[in-house]
């Protein structure tokens, strides 16, 4: 269930401070997504990305935990649209913008749409028009948009963005950004190491290029595509299409119909829901597949590269075990301690 208790608390060595706060707040546990979306609303962002982090690494292929991992966006995006004290971009109130500091910018190009630049550090904005379009190049930026086609960019480090309207396209080059979006068909596109992406939407487009990336999808029809190192991936809506061109990738998907394709080395891929495909051109560390699924993982025979295929159901391959090639290129069941 993802419960968190002071068991979890001692196990991560967390200080005396977040430990108290936790005790007072969840005396009895608390899900992920709870306990991430109270560290939200108590203002420690710092502890919540810190929560991230070990959940990812404890539940990523558990069915529930990008469904919690986007309950917990939804929340970051809801309190970054909706909530921030700051300036909002409406056209309609020019007298907001008379105070600005000198590197504020905003220019106005129609009763519909406003734009906005900053290369202010701590730049935070709240947007409510409909094809405004945002950019910061400043560091720890808080932009928050319910406006629909949107366009949202940020170049610093540690930005938080969140989207709540559809069609938003949102860019990100910094180091340690988190998107969340929850929009329909958004369009996210993120370069920065260590990255966070939550989407909600159906037919989400989400690209990440830098190592390290974590990137949860719960709906229906979205598309993923990482080309960084150690990437973990999670997907729970149906026909998502899931591609990693980074080493070291972990990847759990577990919508009908899903399909996933790796080409790093030693990746981690679990499909888990009906008739997902696999398909891998690097080596891999295991498989999981779910009812009707299939995989297929290239091997050397000593004079060229063949395709080794698992049908679930077909020669002992079972839904829900994890499986990796032997010496002599036959599925086997994953040993951790012997493999």
């Amino acid at each position: 269930m993802m419960l968190i208790t002071r068991k979890e608390l001692r196990a991560w060595r967390t200080g005396p401070k977040i430990y108290r706060w936790f005790l007072r707040n969840f005396p009895d546990g608390g899900r992920y997504a709870d306990v991430h979306n109270a560290l939200i609303r108590h203002g420690y962002v710092d502890w919540a990305t810190s929560l991230v982090e070990y959940a990812y690494s404890l539940w990523l292929e558990k069915e529930n935990f990008a469904l919690q991992e986007t309950d917990a966006t939804d929340l970051l995006a809801d309190v970054l649209s909706h909530r921030l004290m700051t300036v909002t971009l409406s056209p309609a109130l020019p007298s907001q913008y008379a105070s600005m500091p000198n590197d504020f910018r905003t220019a106005v190009a129609n009763q519909y749409a406003g734009r906005q630049a900053s290369g202010a550090d701590y730049f935070s904005v709240m947007n409510i028009d409909n094809g405004s379009q945002i950019s910061n190049s400043g560091d720890e930026a808080r932009i928050g948009s319910t406006g629909s086609s949107v366009r949202i960019a940020s170049s610093g480090v540690n930005s938080q963005i969140g989207s709540c309207g559809e069609y938003g396209w949102i860019s990100s080059s910094g180091y340690s950004t988190q998107v969340a979006s929850c929009g329909y068909g958004a369009r996210v596109g993120c370069v920065g190491h260590d990255v966070r992406v939550g989407s909600s939407g159906d037919r989400a487009r989400i690209a990440a290029a830098g190592n390290s990336a974590k990137i949860s999808s719960s709906g229906r029809g979205v598309k993923i595509g990482s080309a960084g190192m150690r990437a973990r991936i999670s997907s729970v809506g149906d026909s998502s299409k899931v591609a990693s061109a980074g080493d070291l990738s972990h990847i759990s998907s577990f919508g009908t119909g899903a399909r996933v394709v790796s080409a790093g080395n030693d990746a981690r891929i679990v499909a888990m829901g009906p008739d997902s495909l696999i398909a891998s051109a690097g080596s891999v560390d295991y498989v999981v597949l779910g009812k009707g699924g299939c995989a297929s993982i290239p091997y050397f025979d000593g004079e060229r590269i063949r395709f080794a295929v698992a049908y679930e159901g077909e020669e002992n391959i079972k839904a829900g075990v994890k499986y990796c090639l032997n010496h002599q290129h036959q599925f086997v069941e994953w040993d951790e301690e012997t493999r």
